[in-house]
């Protein structure tokens, strides 16, 4: 079994002409090159598997993310696609549920014609492919390729184990391609659809179509595997105020939502990784059946699909956060072969594992767990490290201190010899030498050979002396020895052995980094000793020859030298007889062959001597390497002296380590033994007190109880107050932010509802324009301005919106209460704000009741008017001047109060205003009346009319026209003109919210009036605010009512 993790391939379709009609922007930007999306204008970015920017086609789209899925099923595991995203968002024309062989192909059936098609490539391979394809239609399974009626093809949901089963489910057999597609359409018919504003053809359901692939290899029955591709195209989530569904499409809808905010949990569940997590399968019949498909046996893929219309931001950032949160999912798909089968093969490698053993048994060899062998080969390890280290210790660590010090000892005792023998004989010479010379001086001989006799007495005491020091050398370093070893004995017998195993294995490192660091310096004195013996032992060899050679050639090189000068002093004598005496030829012959003898010898004189000192001058070389050599080996022997002092200091100091801890560890053990006793001796001491105390405390206590649990109980009755008193302040503080808050973020969303119906309807008018031969550049700069603002509006509140994160907030909000005191404080809290809100509501209700009711009867009082001024007109055309002015101040009255309603809409909310224009536009339509009366006018001119004559009911029209012009100015006059000089000012004590407040009533704000400042509400704007926007909310509460 594998983990493997939850793949998200996100999809961004283009946009559509609904969309461009509105004037929608994009909202979401692909990073090229990189599985990451950036929402616009913002820091917020998503990464996932795979990004498809609105340009790339199906084919792309199979290719990167699904192909390779399809291997997968043939090596026996589950695969899941599941299509997850908005209304409208293009889940089913990339899944391809409505595929009919005609157009572009979607998911599912290239995943049908790949599998046929790999299923034709394995011909030794034996195959079965059956289908089956079900729809979830408001919590109701049915099965879309049963021949039975709809009514009577629902099915169950049942659970076999940790399996999901569907019980009555029809799985047809298909042996092609074309058969599947038959299928997939036939159960498209079936499905549920209907057109809703987002959507002309929406899915009203939840589909999901099943291939499930029986494989078996033809030579091999084992090999048999049973896997399902699921392919799942879901019914997008909707918002009725968008969809504008009524009736049985927003009952769907209400389901369709049900079962996708259940998909939600689970995904948030499965996203936290907590383990021991309850997940939320049962809560709905969706979530059951895609629970192998989200955290069980299945390779799964959610193709998350999104519009990028700023419209649908909201949305479409809740699905980019749903996807995000499954890429954190962990499944563990397994290979599914057939029960029996797996079961064969679990019972076939059972007996041949039993086989095995058998067979090792017969033959002696025993089998054992792992764990023991890797104890067995520790164990061998080990000891064979302590042979090593026991040997080493009985060989060399035993006696090599001392024999190294012996042969320090030795060598320094032979060093003074050897120099004290070659003085001896030094003088030994020079005596001889005297006695040759001068044998008359005996005294001073005698004086001076019983001085030598002294001295080679000096000499035998020393060398009697390093015997001694050699002999106590040995004797201390056996002593010692011995001192150890009954100091070791005596802790052995003073302790147990059981009492030393806590701390061996310390003991036994300690030792053995002490063995092998003496181990390696005894080696490395030993090297040196090689050396010195090297090096001496040529030294000696080449002073040996030196002295011999050196003196025999320098004897020759003397012999030489006087021979060649008694030769050179014959030749003279023979040359100068030769030159001097009258003698015969045959004496003079003789005479110069003599000479030539003599030239002969000495040159071959001259040449032995050029020899002898080519001699001398190779053993000067000599000497100079003697003296190197003696250099070097002075200085190894003080590298030997040094390790040896190293290793006596080391072994010293290790011994003494060793018996400290030995005592210390002794020491501490007797003293935990007697702490030990001590506590106990204690104990019994302070039980038998504790007995003594407890008699003589039951009476003062018992008198004190009362009156101290009385204190106890009314000291945390005041702590349990004064922090019931903080937390009551955070929780209304909180409350109030919070309140705030949500109330700032609904007036936002309303906002940029507003301001995208008004680019709606600037985008219409600009195509108007367009269309327009009288193109107007100017206007359409203008109109096209006018979209810019609004995309710059709307991506600023969506921002805004976006970072208030209410959808966090929401999941979040509660945890600040975490008592019932605390729930009890918010609910009270929020009991006192909205009765406060419902309150201010009632009195705005009335209010507008209230002016409703005037401007009603001032729509009588023009209505009577207008009969009043068409029979006016019909009796004389002396009243035309009259008319006229009666126009006039009918528009001035009407002005004024249109002028008041202006106001009024002013301080109202955005909901309030559209209310009040229904109302004037049902009440006074000032265009029709002054063109209705405009034409009357002209039908009854009196100029034109010859036949007309005054009537005797003229005058009672009269009269009747100028009461009723009299009674209007001053109804109009006395509620519109202000006073100047006596301004309306308030007293109200209580907050100034409703009418009773006189400065309310009569349009105007709190100003240096007698009020609270501090309470009143017509002073604070933002209060003021408030109030309205409650007004409203409230008025059209009672409307809906």
């Amino acid at each position: 079994m594998c983990e493997s993790t939850v793949s998200v391939a996100l999809r961004i379709r283009p946009l559509v002409d609904n969309e461009l009609e509105k004037g929608c922007q994009m909202c979401l930007d692909a990073i090229p090159g990189e599985p990451q999306v950036r929402i616009c204008n913002t820091d917020k970015a998503f990464t996932y598997n795979y990004v498809f920017p609105p340009h790339i086609g199906q084919e792309d789209f199979y290719n990167t993310a699904i192909k390779r899925l399809i291997d997968n099923t043939f090596q026996g595991y589950n695969v899941t696609i599941l299509a997850y995203g908005q209304t409208g968002s293009g889940k089913t024309h990339s899944m391809g549920t409505n595929y009919t062989g005609i157009g572009e192909r979607g998911i599912i059936p290239r995943v049908i014609y790949d599998i046929f098609e790999i299923i034709k490539s394995k011909e030794d391979w034996s195959f079965k492919v059956a289908v089956s394809f079900m729809e979830l239609y408001q919590e109701q399974l049915y099965d879309l390729l049963s021949d039975k009626q709809r009514s009577q093809s629902v099915v169950d949901i049942r659970e076999d184990g940790k399996n999901i089963r569907i019980v009555g489910v029809t799985e047809k057999q298909v042996q092609d391609a074309q058969e599947t597609l038959e299928c997939l359409a036939q159960g498209s018919l079936g499905r549920v659809t209907g057109a809703t504003a987002m959507n002309a053809h929406s899915s009203r359901s939840h589909a999901i179509f099943t291939l499930c692939i029986c494989q078996q290899k033809k030579d091999d029955p084992n090999t048999a595997t049973v896997a399902k591709f699921h392919l799942v195209d879901l019914a997008g989530s909707e918002r009725s105020k968008k969809t504008q569904a009524t009736g049985e499409r927003f009952k769907e809808g209400v389901n369709i939502n049900k079962g996708l905010l259940a998909l939600g949990n689970v995904i948030s569940q499965l996203g936290d990784g907590a383990s021991g997590t309850y997940i939320g399968y049962r809560d709905s019949k969706l979530t059951r059946l895609l629970q192998d498909s989200l955290g069980g046996n299945s390779m799964t893929l959610m193709v998350a699909c999104v519009s990028p219309a700023d419209y649908n931001l909201d949305e479409t950032l809740s699905t980019l956060r749903y996807a995000d949160r499954a890429r954190k999912i962990k499944n563990k798909p397994i290979v599914n072969q057939d029960s029996k089968i797996a079961e064969i093969n679990r019972l076939n490698k059972l007996i041949q594992e039993l086989r095995l053993a058998l067979a090792n048994q017969e033959l002696g060899i025993t089998t054992c767990p792992k764990e023991h062998e890797a104890l067995e080969e520790r164990y061998s390890v080990l000891q064979q490290k302590f042979r090593d280290m026991t040997e080493k210790l009985n060989s060399n660590f035993g006696e090599i201190v001392v024999m190294h010090e012996r042969a320090e000892i030795a060598e320094q005792a032979r060093e003074k010899i050897r120099f004290a023998i070659s003085l001896l004989l030094d003088e030994f010479k020079q005596v001889l030498q005297d006695f040759d010379s001068c044998p008359e001086i005996d005294d001073e001989k005698r004086n001076k050979l019983k001085a030598i006799y002294e001295k080679m007495l000096d000499i035998q005491n020393n060398e009697k002396k390093a015997s001694e020091e050699l002999i106590n050398h040995e004797i201390s370093n056996s002593k010692h020895c011995v001192i150890h070893m009954k100091e070791d004995i005596e802790c052995i017998r003073t302790e147990e052995l059981n009492d030393i195993e806590d701390n061996l294995d310390y003991f036994d490192k300690k030792e053995e980094e002490h063995t092998l660091r003496q181990a390696e310096r005894n080696n490395e004195v030993q090297t040196i000793n090689k050396e010195l013996a090297l090096k001496e032992s040529l030294v000696s060899e080449l002073l040996k020859n030196v002295t011999q050679e050196t003196a025999e050639s320098r004897r020759n090189v003397v012999e030489m030298e006087q021979e060649i000068k008694r030769l050179h002093a014959e030749k003279e004598e023979h040359l100068q007889a030769v030159h001097t005496h009258n003698v015969s030829s045959k004496l003079a012959e003789t005479r110069r062959k003599k000479v030539q003898e003599l030239e002969k010898k000495i040159a071959e004189l001259t040449r032995r001597c050029m020899e002898q000192n080519k001699i001398i001058k190779a053993k000067e070389k000599q000497d100079q390497r003697i003296k190197t050599l003696s250099s070097e080996i002075q200085s190894l022997k003080e590298t030997r002296v040094k390790l040896i002092r190293q290793m006596r200091n080391d072994a010293n100091n290790f011994t003494k380590w060793k018996q400290s801890k030995e005592k210390e560890i002794i020491k501490i053990r007797k003293q935990d033994r007697k702490r030990a006793y001590e506590m106990v001796r204690m104990k019994i001491e302070h039980n038998k007190q504790e007995n003594v105390f407890k008699r003589k405390m039951e009476e003062a206590f018992a008198v004190n109880k009362r009156l101290k649990g009385a204190l106890e109980i009314q000291k945390k009755a005041m702590q349990r107050q004064e922090k019931k008193a903080n937390s009551k302040e955070e929780i209304k503080t909180w409350m109030a932010q919070e309140m705030e808050v949500l109330m700032a973020t609904v007036e936002a969303d309303y906002s940029l509802e507003k301001l995208m119906q008004d680019r709606a309807s600037l985008v219409h008018q600009l195509e108007q324009l367009k269309k327009n031969n009288d193109l107007d550049e100017k206007e359409l700069a203008t109109v096209t301005e006018f979209i810019e603002l609004r995309n710059i509006q709307i991506a600023d509140l969506q921002q805004k919106i976006l970072e208030s994160d209410q959808e966090t907030r929401t999941n979040t909000r509660w945890n600040m209460i975490r008592t019932i005191m605390d729930a009890k404080v918010a609910l009270e809290t929020a009991f006192h704000v909205v009765t406060q809100d419902r309150k201010q509501q009632c009195y705005k209700y009335n209010e507008l009741k209230e002016k409703y009711q005037y401007l009603e009867a001032r729509l009588e009082e023009y209505e009577k008017q207008e009969r009043v001024n068409k029979i006016s007109c019909s009796q004389d055309s002396s009243d035309t001047f009259f008319s006229d002015t009666d126009k006039s101040l009918t528009k001035s009255v009407k002005r004024q109060v249109l002028t008041e309603n202006l106001n009024e809409n002013k301080k109202l909310s955005s909901k309030k205003r559209k209310t009040e224009s229904k109302i004037k536009e049902e009440i006074v339509d000032e265009n029709a009346y002054l063109s209705y009366e405009d034409s009357s006018m002209m039908e009854d001119d009196v100029d034109k009319d010859p036949d007309w004559k005054k009537t005797p009911l003229y005058s009672r029209i009269q009269k009747l026209q100028n009461k009723s012009k009299f009674s209007i100015q001053r109804l109009t006059f006395n509620k519109i003109e202000p006073d100047n000089e006596n301004p309306i000012k308030c007293a109200c004590k209580t907050k100034c919210a409703t009418r009773v407040c006189t400065c309310r009533k009569n349009g105007v704000t709190c100003n240096n009036c007698n009020c609270d400042s501090e309470q009143c509400q017509n002073r604070n704007k933002e209060n003021l605010r408030a109030t309205l926007f409650s007004d409203v909310a409230m008025s059209d509460k009672a409307r809906c009512d």
